[in-house]
């Protein structure tokens, strides 16, 4: 099926906070759609307004005798639908090359309409009345000839329009059945095969409402949780983490797909934070494994992310950034919609989002896919950096294990893990550490390069003890300050934030790692990793990142770690900025700081996570600690690595 007639037989727009779940007989539930306005417009637009700059040409005669339309909108009207459209009409005759008008009018045409299911599951519309206005929403007059050629011809056509619900239905169904248990489906297969509408369709605040009604079998029940669940076996977990990467795939999946669409920044930016936002939830479901009694995990995870997927299609598709994808885009977050209305209206059935049914909604997105759009990687995604412009963090040489290195660590360095005499730093090494002005960019750049590999070399495989402490604290200092002097590569950061990044991604090392990338296991040095797979100085999880950077490199080159954590940071630090700034409020540079952990420990969605009520103890205790460590540095405090280190090795989640 083509994208177009996908949307029209597709666009199930599910107000899911306004879902009603009641029982018209024992074993009967109801399911209310809403098809929004913009996508009955898109629709329409796609059927009749498909002439050269999006017109409708309903009538043409010749050159001085035509009448067409553009722009259509929908919109309500009471309990009806309201069409308008712009017009343009000429009446006139020919006189050697030019038109003597006898009428001509331009203007609003407004048709009331009342909406309707036939038999064969089409929405189509009566009209009731129609009304003309010009371009200022005034009321016009156009007696006789020319009100009867609008009516005439502008009428039939809208009344002819159909949105097609059966294509849409039978994609629903194939949903809901690959989400249900083997022992229900033929029951629930059954009970689809008769479903019908409850009418009226009626005209709501969002869209227009369709109620779908499902005749259940009364014994179709979900299975009982069992009270006591078994302890969870390999087995289990196995199938646990693949469906989170199933889940985690299908995400990436769909943000490339609409991120490729446009090259629209805020646009993004609002998918790039959803991707993120959707990693932070799913690391927090890895640490609470579920028996598989238990609530589904996708189904939970799918539920909590949709409506955004919602949000920024349609304000993507109104801005008319989505081009010719624009259908198969609303068609793909329709049926996600209609797949959780049906959930939400029937939780007897015990659904959960199946790899099928997230291969299905891929397949509605890009019909001609030929790839598996569930694959899931930890190696790089060139396309994933192009698309959200992450640079790449400067690497150190020789930094990976070698072939030789037992899995999973590295040898001891000669020294035992001591750190060598820091090698004095020329004067314009000096000099550019506290100018850099933008006539010596280029040149500050190399300098600062050359610098932190210096550094990460002297730091390959470190770990911090008594003997070497002072050497080891002021090189990851220097690293940290050469990282984040690095990245400030943003007018806008560096005008407003310049003098408090540098503090800020020193104390974020504090409390992520104890500034530490390596530690010692045996006789073996290998990298720090939390429970949560959060990797080495900067604490930069292989999961949330996946794709973004190489996890080989987070794990064993200290520079690569630091680079990609300030990245990380600072670019938190701007988003916040411009969105208090978005939202008016007047943020001090420390609210500023405090936003940017929060958002780098929770995810772009956290910036006010340190300031909120309500917040899990776990991470407001988390903000404050941050914020301790940043006012210790702030007021010249001595930071002790050792104990530090030896109080993060016996907390919680590490």
């Amino acid at each position: 099926m083509s994208g177009r007639a996908i949307c029209f037989a597709l666009c199930l727009w599910a107000a899911v906070a306004e879902l009603s779940c009641f029982t018209a007989r024992a074993d009967d539930i109801r399911v209310p759609l809403t098809i929004p306005y913009f996508t009955l417009s898109q629709a329409l637009k796609a059927q009749l307004y498909s002439s050269a700059g999006g017109r409708a040409d309903l009538w043409r005669e010749s050159e001085c005798r035509y009448l067409y339309a553009q722009r259509p909108r929908f919109s309500r009207a009471g309990n009806l639908l309201r069409l308008q459209s712009d017009a343009y009409l000429n009446v006139g005759t020919r006189v050697g090359s030019e038109c003597i008008n006898a009428v001509a009018w331009q203007g609003i045409v407004e048709a009331i309409a009342a909406p309707y299911v036939t038999p064969d599951w089409k929405i189509k519309f009566r009209v009731q009345d129609l009304n003309l206005y010009n371009f200022q929403h005034e009321k016009t007059l156009l007696a006789g000839r020319g009100f009867d050629l609008i009516k005439g011809y502008f009428v039939p056509p809208l009344e002819q329009f159909s949105f097609d619900l059966k294509a849409p239905l039978i994609q629903l169904t194939q949903l809901v059945e690959a989400g249900s248990s083997e022992q229900s489906r033929p029951q629930l297969r059954q009970a689809l095969a008769a479903i019908s509408t409850v009418p009226p369709a009626i005209a709501g605040a969002q869209g227009l409402r369709v109620s779908l009604r499902v005749p259940l079998p009364a014994g179709l029940r979900a299975a009982a949780i069992p009270p006591h669940p078994q302890p969870l076996t390999q087995a289990d977990i196995e199938a646990w983490q693949k469906a989170l990467d199933s889940w985690d795939a299908f995400v990436v999946f769909a943000v490339k797909q609409l991120g490729a669409s446009a090259a629209d920044k805020e646009f993004r930016e609002d998918l790039l934070d959803l991707l993120l936002d959707s990693r932070h939830r799913l690391v927090a479901v890895m640490q609470q494994p579920q028996a598989g009694g238990g609530p589904d995990p996708v189904r939970l995870l799918f539920i909590e992310t949709w409506s955004r997927f919602d949000r920024i299609v349609q304000r993507a598709a109104e801005r008319g950034l989505l081009g010719e994808r624009t259908l198969q885009f609303l068609s793909f977050v329709s049926a996600g919609d209609a797949l959780i209305a049906f959930d939400q209206a029937a939780p007897a059935l015990g659904m959960h989002i199946t790899a099928q049914d997230l291969r299905g909604l891929a397949h509605i997105m890009a019909p001609r896919l030929r790839s598996d759009p569930l694959g899931f990687s930890f190696d790089e995604d060139p396309e994933l950096q192009k698309l959200f412009d992450i640079r790449p963090p400067l690497i150190t040489p020789d930094a990976l294990p070698g072939p030789g290195d037992a899995p999973g660590s590295g040898p001891l360095p000669a020294d035992g893990g001591h750190s060598r005499e820091n090698p004095p730093a020329s004067f314009p090494e000096r000099l550019v550490r506290w100018m850099a002005p933008p006539a010596f960019a280029a040149t500050a750049v190399v300098i600062v390069d050359r610098e932190i590999r210096s550094v990460a070399i002297r730091l390959r495989r470190r770990i911090p003890d008594s003997s070497n402490l002072p050497e080891y604290t002021a090189d990851v200092g220097r690293l940290l300050d050469l990282s984040a002097a690095r990245e400030i590569d943003d007018d806008y950061l560096q005008a407003h934030y310049g003098t408090i990044t540098r503090r800020l991604v020193r104390s974020t090392a504090w409390q992520e790692s104890c500034w530490r990338q390596f530690v010692r296991k045996g006789r073996r040095v290998t990298y720090l990793q939390s429970s949560s797979r959060d990797i080495g100085l900067m604490q930069v999880n292989e999961y949330i990142w996946r794709g973004f950077y190489s996890i080989p490199r987070l794990k064993w080159d200290i520079a690569y770690n630091a680079g990609a954590g300030a990245q990380i940071l600072l670019r938190r630090l701007r988003d916040c900025a411009r969105y208090a700034a978005g939202s008016g409020v007047g943020a001090s540079s420390e609210d500023l700081v405090r936003s940017a952990y929060s958002a780098y420990n929770g995810g772009p969605y956290s910036c006010n996570r340190w300031n909120s009520v309500g917040v899990p103890s776990e991470k407001a205790l988390i903000d404050v600690s941050f914020w301790l460590k940043y006012q210790a540095l702030e007021q010249g405090q001595p930071m002790d690595i050792l104990r530090c280190a030896a109080q993060w090795d016996h907390a919680a989640g590490h």
